[in-house]
C-alpha cells in the first residue's frame, strides 16, 4: 500500500513539474508560428506581383494548417494584423480565420480555416475553406460546404439561442472586383455534434428559400452591415373603446326615456309622426363610424439587430447589374425571434457615437498594376 502511495505521489510530482514545461514549449511553438505567419501574410498582401503574393499565401495556408493542428492551438490568441480576421464563438465551439488576396486585375479571392470542436473525440478538427463564389449561381439558396464556400472576410460572429439550440451567424465582406463589392449575412452550423461546418441555413422567417443574404453593390458605395442595438419604428393599432357597454345609469336612463316615448306616442296617436331627415341619419352614421374608427400609435423600440442599408439600382432597368447598385436610403433590420431572423423595414440607425457606414477593407482597392495613367 505504501509503495502504491509513493508511486502516485511520484507521478503527481512529475506531472506538476512537466506541466509548466509543456506549457512553455507550447507557447514557444505558437509564438514561432505567429511570427512566421505574420511575415508571410504581409508578403501576401503587399508583394508587387501576382506570383509573389500567391506564393506567399500558399506558404501561409500550409503553415497555418500545421499550426492549427498542433495540440492546444485553440487556446492561443492569434493576431495577424488587420488583414486577417479571427473570430471565436463565445461558447468556444469553433473559431474561423478568413482573409483576402487581390490580383493585378483587382479581383479578390478569399481564404480561410474553421477550427471546430468534435464532440465525439473532444478534439478540435480543422477544415480548409475554398472560395467558389464565382461558380455559385443560386448564391442565396444553397447550403455550402468548406470545399464550396461563398468566400468572405468575416467581421462579426453572432451567437443566438432558442429552446436549447444555438445559432451562429456571420457578417462578412468581399472586394469582388473593380466593379463591385459585397456584404453577406451567413449562417454557419455543424451537424449532430460534428466538426465540419455547413454554410447557409433556413433561419430567415417568411423567406423559405433563402439561406444567406447577399448585398452586392457599386465598388465605391458605402453600405452598412453591423450587429448592434438600434431603434425600430413600430406602428401599433389602438382599438377604440366600444360604446354600448352595460351600466346601471344607462339602464335606468333608457327605462325613463322609453316610458316618456310611450306617453308621447299615446298622446299623439292618430297623428303622423315627424320623419327624421336623411341628412340627420347620415350625420349620425358618420359620427358613429368616426367613433369606431381605429387609431394608430407609433413608438420607437430599442432592439439588438442586424442593421443594414437596402441597396437598389441607381436607375430603373439595371436590376441584376450590381455595379449600379447603391444604398436606397432605407435601413433594414433582422431581429432574432423564436429561432428565426425576422426582417423589418423600419430600422432607425441613430447612434451618433458610431460611424454606422463603417467599411471593412483589409486590402484597399487600387487600380490594376498593369494600368498606366
Amino acid at each position: 500500500m505504501r509503495k502504491i502511495a509513493q508511486s502516485i505521489f511520484t507521478l503527481f510530482v512529475v506531472l506538476l513539474v512537466a506541466s509548466p514545461a509543456a506549457m512553455a514549449q507550447d507557447k514557444e511553438a505558437m509564438m514561432q508560428y505567429q511570427t512566421e505567419l505574420t511575415q508571410l501574410f504581409e508578403q501576401a498582401f503587399t508583394a508587387p506581383t501576382d506570383n509573389e503574393r500567391y506564393h506567399a499565401n500558399e506558404s501561409a495556408v500550409q503553415l497555418l494548417a500545421e499550426a492549427l493542428g498542433a495540440e492546444n492551438s485553440f487556446r492561443w490568441q492569434w493576431d495577424f494584423g488587420k488583414g486577417v480576421s479571427v473570430l471565436t464563438a463565445s461558447d468556444k465551439k469553433f473559431r474561423i480565420f478568413t482573409w483576402p488576396i487581390v490580383n493585378d486585375a483587382g479581383e479578390y479571392e478569399c481564404f480561410g480555416f474553421v477550427q471546430a470542436l468534435n464532440e465525439r473525440t473532444k478534439e478540435y478538427d480543422v477544415s480548409q475553406l475554398n472560395d467558389r463564389s464565382i461558380d455559385i449561381v443560386n448564391r442565396q439558396e444553397e447550403v455550402l460546404s468548406p470545399d464550396r464556400w461563398y468566400g468572405a472576410v468575416y467581421q462579426e460572429l453572432i451567437v443566438t439561442s432558442h429552446e436549447g439550440r444555438t445559432f451562429y451567424t456571420l457578417l462578412g465582406w468581399s472586394g469582388v472586383d473593380r466593379l463591385t463589392q459585397r456584404k453577406v449575412i451567413e449562417p454557419i452550423f455543424f451537424k449532430s455534434g460534428g466538426s465540419t461546418p455547413q454554410f447557409g441555413q433556413n433561419i430567415f422567417r417568411r423567406e423559405p428559400n433563402v439561406r444567406r443574404i447577399v448585398l452586392e453593390y457599386k465598388y465605391d458605395a458605402m453600405v452598412n452591415l453591423s450587429y448592434e442595438e438600434q431603434y425600430l419604428h413600430i406602428t401599433e393599432r389602438v382599438r377604440p373603446r366600444r360604446s354600448g357597454g352595460f351600466s346601471f345609469s344607462s339602464f335606468f336612463s333608457s327605462l325613463f326615456s322609453n316610458s316618456s316615448r310611450s306617453r308621447r306616442r299615446g298622446r299623439g296617436r292618430g297623428r303622423a309622426s315627424r320623419p327624421v331627415s336623411t341628412a340627420a341619419r347620415t350625420s349620425a352614421a358618420v359620427q358613429r363610424n368616426n367613433t369606431n374608427r381605429p387609431t394608430y400609435k407609433t413608438t420607437d423600440k430599442k432592439e439588438r439587430m442586424i442593421i443594414f442599408d437596402q441597396v437598389t439600382p441607381q436607375v430603373p432597368g439595371m436590376e441584376g447589374l450590381y455595379q449600379y447598385y447603391v444604398p436606397s436610403g432605407v435601413e433594414m433590420a433582422y431581429i432574432f425571434s423564436d429561432g428565426k431572423w425576422e426582417l423589418h423595414d423600419t430600422a432607425q440607425g441613430r447612434d451618433s457615437n458610431k460611424k454606422l457606414n463603417k467599411e471593412f477593407e483589409p486590402i484597399e482597392k487600387q487600380a490594376p498594376a498593369y494600368q498606366v495613367e
